[in-house]
């Protein structure tokens, strides 16, 4: 074909004539080969053209089709959790805006407190069941089982937040100790979910005992009181919405903030604060009493204190004497359902292989016979 094209290129430049008939007649005869070779490939390219659009145009609809899966599973999904969410916002356990949209500190401790956590994992247990549709009793069951200890969790973790929070200077050996276990049962019930040891669970892990045990207590330390500037400045804003100008707003923050830390309203505020306190006899273990100045607010709280504390004990007790992992992953349930189900398709195999070997055996005898 090149050959020709050449060819070609020189008779139209030149004119050359073939006056020998036996190279011309092999001439014609090369032409009508070649003439032969490109109609050959125009059908093929042809041909291929078709195939290329059909395999383009195949792909296309697989690729819509995944699109559309992809989308309705996404749907699925954040719509069980949007829902979810709200249960959480309806227990005031929020995303704040000055917190990038994310949960804060103060909303996880409120999800871990056992008699805030009961009550949302009823509800959300409650949602669960009704309104997933065409959920089997299997997947009940899982639902049924994972919540409650979903609960043991919270437990462990506000146990041991709980001791790492306390002052500095207040935390003995006894603690030290029981800080240890309740880290070691938590960071096996983190890697039984299936979740990666990020920079903050791995200090948790490794490093935080041995600080607060070099400085007996790193309460201090904590930044709460960043998080109680951001929850006054809400409540200030609230205050002060309605004001014309922001000059308006800032006379009026700064005004109150004043009035707050002024000497004589903190002094008042105490003053009341006692006058509210009652006399409590309080026995001891020893057999000896002495008698506090408490006052119904301080009563229970510590009434609370010492549930939560017997709370988060019995979920460590029980989740640390767990045999095997004590709640598993998503994708650790998978990959043990696919191996069920290989192990049932190789039964199943073997099986048909042992029926076929004597229903052979039975056909060689009655040949033979």
């Amino acid at each position: 074909m090149v050959y020709l094209l050449f060819f070609r290129s020189q008779v139209n430049r030149q004119n050359y004539v073939v006056s020998d008939p036996t190279a011309r007649e092999n001439l014609k005869q090369q032409i009508a080969l070649s003439v032969n070779d490109i109609n050959a490939l125009h059908e093929e390219q042809k041909l291929m053209k078709d195939q290329v659009g059909n395999l383009k145009r195949s792909l296309k609809e697989a690729t819509d089709e995944a699109d559309c899966l992809k989308k309705s599973l996404g749907k699925t999904t954040r719509q069980i959790t949007n829902e979810i969410e709200s249960i959480l916002s309806k227990n005031y356990i929020e995303r704040p805006y000055y917190h990038g949209g994310k949960y804060n500190g103060k909303a996880m401790v409120r999800l871990m407190d056992y008699s805030h956590s009961c009550k949302i994992m009823d509800q959300i247990l409650e949602h669960l069941l009704t309104s997933i549709p065409d959920l089997d009793a299997s997947r009940r069951g899982e639902i049924n089982e994972w919540i409650p200890k979903f609960k043991k969790i919270l437990s462990v973790f506000d146990g041991a937040f709980s001791i790492s929070r306390m002052p500095s200077g207040t935390v003995s050996d006894e603690h030290i100790v029981k800080l240890e276990s309740f880290i070691a049962t938590a960071l096996k019930l983190w890697r039984g979910l299936g979740n990666s040891i990020t920079p903050k669970v791995h200090a948790i892990e490794d490093h935080l005992v041995e600080q607060i045990r070099r400085l007996k207590g790193i309460g201090d330390l904590s930044e709460d009181f960043i998080e109680k500037s951001h929850q006054d400045g809400i409540i200030d804003h609230s205050r002060t919405k309605n004001s014309f100008s922001h000059d308006a707003k800032a006379r009026q923050h700064s005004r109150r903030e004043h009035k707050r830390l002024l000497p004589s309203v903190q002094c008042h505020a105490e003053h009341i604060r006692n006058k509210t306190k009652r006399c409590k006899t309080i026995c001891h273990e020893n057999g000896t009493s002495s008698k506090i100045f408490i006052t119904k607010s301080e009563e229970r709280e510590r009434q609370v204190k010492d549930d939560k504390k017997k709370v988060r004990e019995d979920a460590l007790l029980i989740a640390s004497e767990y045999q095997g992992t004590y709640l598993k992953s998503g994708r650790e349930i998978s990959v043990q359902e696919a191996e069920q189900k290989m192990q049932s398709a190789r039964i199943i195999q073997q099986c048909i292989r042992t029926f076929n070997q004597h229903r052979g055996i039975n056909c060689q005898q009655h040949w033979q016979e």
